[in-house]
């Protein structure tokens, strides 16, 4: 009777310590993953504003020259990026209002070449990139 009772204990400390570990391993891996869409989300989102700055230098420089057709095309196709983005976070940060945060921060960068102005162009930005501090700050909640 011992020896079964030994023998039961085992494979129960062995079970449980296989679950525990899975199960370690799965927040450990969902974490990483929310972290990367995180991650992904903020560098789509500076290149996202950098291929703004550049159409509105462009816009202004030469508006019907090809540097500026080149700006235009490639800030929609950075775009496009950032919105993958937030698809990403969609699927891996179950949040509505990080979410939102994130759309209104895309909003906000893709409205930066519409400025009139240089101090406007900079007054987006700064509005823009503290919009995306935001988000950052209340994502880090969310991936820890």
């Amino acid at each position: 009777m011992s020896q079964i009772l030994t023998t039961f204990i085992a494979v129960a400390g062995t079970l449980i310590g296989s679950l525990l570990g899975y199960q370690f391993q799965k927040r450990a891996a969902d974490r990483s993953e929310r972290r990367n869409a995180v991650l992904a989300f903020t560098a789509a989102t500076n290149e996202f504003i950098r291929s703004q700055h550049d159409w509105w230098h462009r816009q202004h420089e030469e508006q019907d020259g090809p540097a500026h057709a080149a700006a235009r095309t490639e800030a929609f196709r950075i775009r496009g990026q950032a919105f993958q983005a937030v698809h990403q976070l969609r699927l891996l940060v179950p949040n509505d209002d990080l979410h939102a945060r994130a759309e209104q921060t895309i909003g906000m960068i893709g409205a930066l070449h519409r400025a009139t102005d240089r101090e406007e162009l900079r007054t987006r930005s700064a509005e823009a990139r503290a919009s995306l501090n935001s988000f950052i700050a209340q994502a880090s909640a969310q991936i820890r």
